[in-house]
């Protein structure tokens, strides 16, 4: 594709503003809105513990979704990580973040703009969703579970020192910690330098639109390569998603990634803070979990997460054939492949269940010899 023509499709995309949801809450799982002190109001969704025969584990489960996506990424029916965890006793809460279509802006003109970047879901959404879930359950902590963006944000949120004690362990899926060794994504990002808009909506749901019908004649072309292991996701799953899963992507948000990828580091929007410097401070135990043909997320830049942050509790698992799963993981399929509910889900929930605090009114565990 020429550098002209790739120009007016960012141009044309730029512009396909995603109508919002009017009534978040007439959809399943809704529990209320987040409030940021910034003025904008997050759909927060609660999928209870259910009684299965095993003890409720204590610590409320925090998922958090990746950039373009909305909560489906935990919800989909047939790959449903929310389901799964509140099955095996956890409380869970799955927040989106500003810009996806249930979240409510200060006024229309936020929106259209796409008037929203990293930095803020950073330091206005973390907040406003960590008091909800508290003013809900009355637990002050959470384990987060974050997908691609989902988990950088968590590797941010630790290196806070007023929100680090709010997160008690960290699940990283498919989430980069430096671009130090690009990735061909991340080179063809930074090769719209100057290309992107700075303000309105990229048109990633239009852009689903558009290629969803080609997934079943060509599921394995580049684009769908980037986003998924298309021997790892049935073609009508990958469809659906695509139909319902997908959000639009803020200007300033692509902005963001480009500097990124250009200058190897995830860095704030003004340059002046390195948050990949900044893992080191990160203390809270972590599970790393990589797929071993993620095109978006590869192994070496999940590790460089992994090689950085300085807790002492930090385990690493790459998903793939030649480490005994059925398929190798690309970047959707960590959450979504046909094989995520047998091999992605067990490991996540075994982690959580060995970092979890106490259930209500349960004695923490003795420390005595």
């Amino acid at each position: 594709m020429s550098r002209a023509l790739l120009s007016l499709l960012l141009v044309l995309l730029t512009g396909c503003t995603a109508a919002r949801i009017a009534q978040p809450d007439a959809l399943p799982a809704f529990d209320g809105f987040a409030q940021t002190a910034d003025g904008w109001r997050l759909s927060m969704f609660r999928v209870p513990a259910v009684a299965t025969g095993s003890a409720h584990q204590g610590t409320p489960v925090l998922l958090v979704h990746g950039t373009a996506t909305n909560r489906l990424t935990f919800m989909l029916k047939g790959s449903d990580l929310a389901t799964y965890l509140s099955e095996e006793g956890f409380d869970v809460w799955i927040a989106e973040l500003r810009g996806d279509r249930t979240s409510q802006p200060p006024t229309a003109a936020h929106w259209s703009r796409g008037d929203w970047d990293v930095d803020r879901m950073a330091s206005q959404d973390v907040p406003a969703i960590l008091h909800h879930i508290t003013a809900a359950t009355g637990r002050d902590d959470v384990l987060w579970v974050g997908h691609s963006l989902g988990g950088i944000l968590g590797y941010i949120t630790l290196q806070s020192p007023s929100l680090a004690p709010r997160v008690r362990g960290l699940v990283a899926i498919g989430s980069p910690g430096a671009f130090a060794q690009p990735t061909d994504a991340a080179r063809r990002i930074s090769g719209l330098d100057g290309l992107a808009p700075k303000n309105g909506q990229f048109g990633m749901r239009s852009l689903a639109a558009l290629g969803k019908g080609s997934l079943r004649v060509g599921p394995d072309a580049p684009l769908f390569h980037m986003l998924f292991n298309a021997a790892n996701l049935d073609v009508d799953a990958a469809a659906n998603f695509a139909s319902v899963g997908m959000e639009n992507i803020g200007g300033q948000v692509i902005q963001q990634f480009d500097a990124w990828a250009e200058g190897g580091s995830l860095t704030s929007a003004d340059g002046s803070t390195d948050w990949t410097a900044g893992l080191g401070s990160v203390q809270a135990p972590v599970l790393f979990v990589a797929g071993s043909v993620d095109h978006i997320a590869p192994p070496w830049t999940v590790r460089a997460a992994y090689d950085r942050v300085g807790s002492a509790d930090k385990s690493w698992v790459t998903m793939g054939r030649g480490w005994g799963q059925r398929e190798d993981y690309g970047h959707g399929d960590l959450l979504l492949g046909d094989w995520a509910f047998e091999e992605v889900f067990p490991q996540v929930k075994d982690w959580l269940v060995a970092h979890s605090g106490p259930s209500p009114g349960e004695a923490a565990p003795s420390s005595a010899p």
